[in-house]
């Protein structure tokens, strides 16, 4: 989650890391483990 929300500070070529970075960071990683549960879940039907 911090290397992602780095990433996003990155690309708005900023050197810190906001509140909002983080947020949007752990949105995105939430959503990616939603994701492989549903696949996950598929596999084993």
């Amino acid at each position: 989650v911090c290397t992602e929300a780095g990433m996003y500070a990155l690309r708005e070529r900023r050197v810190h890391v906001t509140q909002e970075d983080f947020e949007l960071a752990v949105a995105k990683v939430m959503q990616k483990d939603s994701e492989k549960n549903v696949s996950l879940k598929k596999l084993w039907k």
